[in-house]
């Protein structure tokens, strides 16, 4: 890949942390490898009280502290106000990019009909727990079936022109991560205001997020939970069915639905209230609906490790679906 000549435009990258001290010093080593040189790299550090400060020193890149609030959005908007490059590179202290990555987000750039470039998380993944390699593909596959033109932003990977930036005002600081939605509601005002935003999966990352099963839940539960509300607010909750919702595709919203049920007949069975023949049906049927999902699974993983996924699989939309039963009804009420 080479950028034209007279296109060499100054590339802020910008990372909020908080205590990110395992995962930091690895994601600016991997940024300080990339192919495209023109960098600045800025980190703010919103109020960590671990060693993230000396790690940023230690590597030589800009160091802000987080003031006037908290969160990774307030962060990203103070990074953001003190940046210097044409095109802003907002990305997580647990993420690596590949030695093309930043390249890639300029060389998508150059057409200046784009004005945001979205990346995806790599299949490859260096933690090797079932539920962790399942989350990672899952986000992964769940790209994958978008369409180029996307409505949202991945705070993990995400370039966007300082000036589309600045005219939307950054992003929203009342919105806190923990909620799920705290990056891709900009995306949301960029459609709104006929700004492009294009998913470009050459651009690659690895995520060095661990889950582990009880970290797994309380993240779906509140991705969940902010994408309801984020879909009460756009007004988009009904077309989710159709459409899917960011990168929440139709039959994973509607395997949500279907999932109490299967847990319900599954429980029935055990107790013998109904036949396995019943509970033999409705799993199939379960399945049907995730099949291709799957397959991604067996084509990555093997079989033996798509198997022992499936239960994460029931246990994300089981999950999913109370925390969007729950983001729903906040939306009503902020409503």
């Amino acid at each position: 890949m080479n950028v034209t000549p007279d296109y060499n435009p100054l590339v802020s990258v910008i990372i909020p942390v908080k205590n990110g001290s395992r995962t930091l010093g690895t994601c600016l080593v991997s940024i300080k490898r990339s192919y495209y040189k023109n960098i600045e790299i800025i980190v703010v550090d919103d109020h960590s009280t671990d060693n993230t400060a000396d790690i940023v020193r230690s590597n030589k890149c800009i160091l802000f502290e987080a003031k006037d609030g908290s969160g990774a959005n307030n962060a990203r908007n103070f990074g953001a106000s003190h940046a210097n490059g044409e095109i802003l590179v907002f990305m997580d202290s647990d993420i690596v990019v590949e030695r093309e990555t930043i390249l890639g987000i300029v060389e998508t750039l150059e057409d200046q009909h784009i004005d945001a470039v979205v990346g995806i998380y790599t299949a490859k993944h260096r933690h090797e727990s079932f539920v962790s390699q399942y989350k990672n593909l899952w986000v992964r596959y769940s790209y994958i079936k978008s369409s180029p033109a996307i409505d949202w932003l991945f705070g993990s990977i995400s370039g966007i022109r300082k000036e589309a930036f600045k005219k939307l005002g950054g992003f929203n600081i009342e919105l806190l991560a923990k909620h799920g939605h705290d990056d891709i509601e900009l995306g949301k005002r960029f459609a709104q205001a006929k700004l492009n935003i294009i998913l470009n999966m050459d651009i690659e990352v690895e995520h060095l997020k661990n889950y582990t099963l009880g970290s797994f839940i309380k993240n779906e539960y509140h991705r969940s939970m902010g994408f309801a509300e984020l879909a009460m607010r756009f007004r988009e909750t009904t077309q989710s069915f159709r459409r899917g919702f960011v990168n929440v595709y139709p039959s994973f919203v509607i395997s949500t639905l279907l999932s109490i049920f299967v847990i319900a007949v599954i429980i029935a069975s055990v107790v013998g209230w109904v036949s396995n023949w019943f509970l033999l049906g409705v799993i199939g049927f379960y399945l049907l609906l995730n099949i291709r999902f799957l397959n991604y699974l067996e084509q990555v993983r093997g079989l033996f490790a798509m198997i022992v996924m499936v239960p994460f699989l029931l246990i994300d939309h089981t999950v999913c679906l109370i925390g969007s039963v729950v983001g729903t009804i906040r939306g009503l009420i902020k409503k």
